[in-house]
């Protein structure tokens, strides 16, 4: 029995040094898709923006707010963008190393709160993906997030500000 624990043991060990290593590098390509969320229990709604750069398309920003609440109308708008801002998130995301949260997952037994997650594709075909719902969050996840956040803090801004009515094929600049 003492066999099959430490080899069970050494087996989780090599596939946490092995996953930690692959996520220490940097994802390669353009950066084709960002976005974070923030879904609230209880009826409360989700809230998203979301980059879509697709190569064949206009680059776009797309906020939703309040998507499902209980309590709030669901606004949503779509902005074009630059084809720069791509490469500006993927700079900002690459120095802040938030690739290394990939595959970082928390869910914590707990009453309300806030379901939160970040995900990113390149056109490598690589994707970063990181969620946590609970109260003992890696600092390094608080700070992707913030800074995830704060990167589409103009057009979120301005979904807020105008209270746009929930209509997907809007586009507004």
């Amino acid at each position: 029995m003492k066999r099959v624990v430490s080899f069970l043991l050494c087996l989780m060990t090599a596939s946490l040094i092995t996953g930690c290593a692959a996520a220490q590098n940097a994802p390669k390509g353009k950066l084709i898709y960002c976005s974070y969320s923030e879904t609230r229990v209880a009826g409360l709604g989700k809230s998203y923006c979301e980059l879509i750069a697709d190569t064949d398309s206009i680059p776009k920003v797309h906020v939703v707010l309040d998507h499902d609440c209980m309590y709030a109308p669901e606004r949503s708008a779509t902005y074009e963008v630059d084809a720069s801002l791509a490469a500006q998130f993927k700079d900002a995301l690459e120095k802040n190393k938030v690739y290394e949260l990939n595959g970082y997952y928390v869910e914590e037994n707990i009453t309300g709160g806030t379901i939160y997650r970040i995900y990113m594709e390149y056109d490598s075909g690589e994707k970063i993906n990181a969620r946590w719902y609970g109260h003992d969050i890696s600092p390094d996840a608080e700070a992707a997030y913030g800074l995830i956040y704060s990167l589409f803090a103009p057009w979120r801004s301005q979904a807020e500000a105008i209270g746009v009515p929930s209509d997907p094929d809007s586009i507004n600049n």
